[in-house]
C-alpha cells in the first residue's frame, strides 16, 4: 500500500513541476505587461494606476522570484512615489531595486536609479550628493547601447545638472551644462530627441530674456515652437508663458497678454493644471499693473481655485496610493495563506498516513530551526541597532564640528577677514595642499579667490564681500583660469571641487 502511495506521489509531483514551469512563463509575461501599463500610466500622469500596476507586478514577481520584474517594479514605485513627494519611501524602493541581481548587469537600470535618487537629493537641498549621483549617471550612460539611447541619457543628466547649479546660483555652470545638453541633442536624430530640444530651447530663451537679450531669446523661443509644429507636439504652454514674461520685461502688456492667452489655449489640450495656476497669476499681475483691479481679482481667484484643487488632488493621490499599498499587502497575505492550505490538503490526500508522519517530524524540526534562526536574527538585530546608534551619535558630533567650522569660515569670508585663508587651510588641509602642489605660483589673493570658489560663493557674492565690482571678479576669474591653464569651456567650480576627492 505504501509503494502505491509513493508512486502516486511521484507522478503528482512530476506533473506539478511541469505545470509550474508553464505557469511561471505565463506569470512572467503578465508581469512584463503590467510593467508596461505602469510606465504608460506614469507618462500620462495617472499616478494611482502606475502604483497599482507596479505593486501587482511586484507581487507576482516575488511569487516566481523574477529578478527583472522585481527590479523594475521597485524602480517604478520609487519614481511614482517621488512624484507624490514621498521621498523617504521612494529612496527605500530605489535601494531595493539596486540590490536585485538583474540590476548589476543593466546600465539603464543603474542609470535610472541614480538619476531619480539625484533628483530627490536636489529637492532635499542635498546638492553635493545630487551632483555625485548625476556623475554616476554619466559613467553609466557610457555603457548604454545603442548610441542614441546613450546620448539621450547624457542629455537627461546634463539637464538635471543644470537644474542643480541653478539652485546653487552658479550661472556659469548652468550655461555650461545647457550647452553640453544642446551639443548632444543637436547631434541626435531630431525625430527622437525633439521633446528634449523643445524644453532646452525654451530654457535658453528664458535665460536670455532675463538677461535682456530679447532678440536672441526670441530666436530660441521660435526654434522651440517650430519643433512643436513640425512634430505635432502638443506641449507649447511653457514656451508661450516665457514669451509673455519677455514681453512684460519689454513693457509690452498687450503682447504679453497675447502670449498668456496662447498658453491658456494650449493648456485646454494638455490639461497641465500646475501651469494654469502660473498663467492665471501672471495675467492677474498684468491687470493689476495696468490698473484693471476687477480683472486682476478675477484671475487671482482663478489661480487660488486651481491651487486649492491641486492641493486636494495631491492629498487624495497620496491617500489613494497608501490605500493601494495596504490593499495589496492584504491580498498577498491572503494568497499566501490559501496556497499553504492547498499544498497541505493535497499532500494529506495523496500521502495519507506516511506523509503525515514525515510532515509532523519535518514540521517539528523546521519550527525548532526557525525558532533558533529567529533568536539569532533578534540578537543580530539588537547588536546592529546598537552599532547604528553609536555610529549615528558619532556622525552627529562630527557633523556639528564640520558645520561649526564651515560656518566660521563663511563668516570670515563675508567679513573679508585677513585670517580667512589661514583658517581655510586648517579646515581643508588636503585640498589646500593639493592645490599648492599643483599650482605653487599662486599669489595669496589668487588663493583666497580659489578658496571662495571652492566654497561655492557666486561671483556676485565674492564682489560684495571683497568690496570690488562684479566685473572685477569676472576678470580675476579669467586671469586665474589662464594662470592654472584651465582649458576653454572647463568648469572652474568643478575643477577646484576636484581637489577634495
Amino acid at each position: 500500500m505504501t509503494i502505491v502511495y509513493l508512486i502516486l506521489s511521484f507522478l503528482l509531483l512530476l506533473t506539478s513541476n511541469l505545470s509550474a514551469k508553464d505557469n511561471q512563463g505565463k506569470i512572467i509575461e503578465e508581469v512584463d505587461s503590467l510593467l508596461e501599463l505602469s510606465k504608460d500610466s506614469k507618462y500620462n500622469v495617472n499616478i494611482e494606476s502606475a502604483i497599482e500596476y507596479a505593486y501587482h507586478a511586484l507581487s507576482m514577481s516575488e511569487e516566481v522570484n523574477y529578478s527583472r520584474g522585481k527590479a523594475k517594479s521597485y524602480l517604478n514605485l520609487g519614481q511614482t512615489l517621488f512624484y507624490l513627494g514621498s521621498y523617504e519611501k521612494s529612496l527605500e524602493y530605489l535601494s531595493l531595486a539596486e540590490k536585485e541581481p538583474y540590476v548589476s548587469g543593466d546600465p539603464v537600470m543603474l542609470f535610472e536609479v541614480s538619476r531619480v535618487r539625484g533628483q530627490i537629493y536636489t529637492y532635499l537641498n542635498l546638492y553635493k550628493q545630487s551632483i555625485r549621483e548625476f556623475q554616476k549617471c554619466l559613467a553609466f550612460a557610457e555603457d548604454i547601447t545603442p548610441k542614441q539611447n546613450s546620448d539621450y541619457c547624457f542629455s537627461l543628466t546634463y539637464e538635471n545638472l543644470s537644474v542643480v547649479y541653478e539652485y546653487l546660483d552658479s550661472a556659469d555652470s548652468v550655461l555650461y551644462f545647457m550647452n553640453k545638453n544642446r551639443q548632444v541633442l543637436e547631434s541626435m536624430d531630431e525625430s527622437f530627441a525633439y521633446r528634449n530640444m523643445v524644453n532646452l530651447y525654451t530654457s535658453f530663451g528664458n535665460i536670455y530674456s532675463i538677461e535682456g537679450e530679447f532678440g536672441l531669446a526670441k530666436e530660441f523661443f521660435d526654434n522651440a515652437l517650430n519643433l512643436t509644429e513640425k512634430y505635432q507636439y502638443p506641449y507649447q504652454s511653457r514656451t508661450y508663458i516665457f514669451l509673455g514674461d519677455m514681453e512684460v520685461r519689454k513693457e509690452n502688456p498687450d503682447s504679453a497678454m497675447f502670449y498668456y492667452n496662447k498658453a491658456l489655449s494650449n493648456l485646454e489640450t494638455t490639461k497641465i493644471k500646475g501651469e494654469y495656476s502660473l498663467v492665471y497669476g501672471q495675467i492677474g499681475e498684468l491687470f493689476r499693473q495696468t490698473g484693471n483691479i476687477d480683472s486682476a481679482r478675477i484671475y487671482n481667484e482663478k489661480q487660488n481655485s486651481v491651487d486649492i484643487e491641486l492641493s486636494t488632488e495631491r492629498q487624495n493621490s497620496v491617500e489613494h496610493a497608501l490605500q493601494i499599498f495596504i490593499d495589496e499587502e492584504r491580498k498577498n497575505s491572503a494568497k499566501k495563506r490559501n496556497t499553504e492550505l492547498t499544498i497541505i490538503s493535497i499532500s494529506s490526500l495523496v500521502l495519507i498516513v506516511l506523509i503525515i508522519v514525515v510532515w509532523r517530524k519535518s514540521r517539528k524540526r523546521l519550527l525548532q530551526k526557525k525558532e533558533e534562526e529567529a533568536k539569532k536574527l533578534q540578537s543580530q538585530l539588537h547588536n546592529t541597532l546598537k552599532e547604528i546608534e553609536v555610529k549615528e551619535e558619532k556622525t552627529k558630533v562630527l557633523e556639528q564640528k564640520i558645520n561649526e567650522s564651515f560656518n566660521e569660515l563663511i563668516e570670515l569670508a563675508k567679513n573679508n577677514d585677513t585670517t580667512f585663508l589661514k583658517r581655510f587651510q586648517e579646515i581643508y588641509p588636503e585640498p589646500s595642499q593639493r592645490l599648492l602642489q599643483k599650482h605653487p605660483n599662486l599669489s595669496n589673493s589668487e588663493l583666497i579667490l580659489s578658496a571662495m570658489i571652492f566654497l561655492n560663493f557666486t561671483s556676485k557674492e565674492i564682489a560684495t564681500y571683497t568690496f570690488v565690482e562684479h566685473r572685477s571678479v569676472q576678470t580675476k576669474k579669467s586671469r586665474l583660469r589662464k594662470k592654472i591653464d584651465l582649458p576653454a569651456g572647463a568648469n572652474l567650480e568643478q575643477y577646484f571641487a576636484s581637489f577634495s576627492k
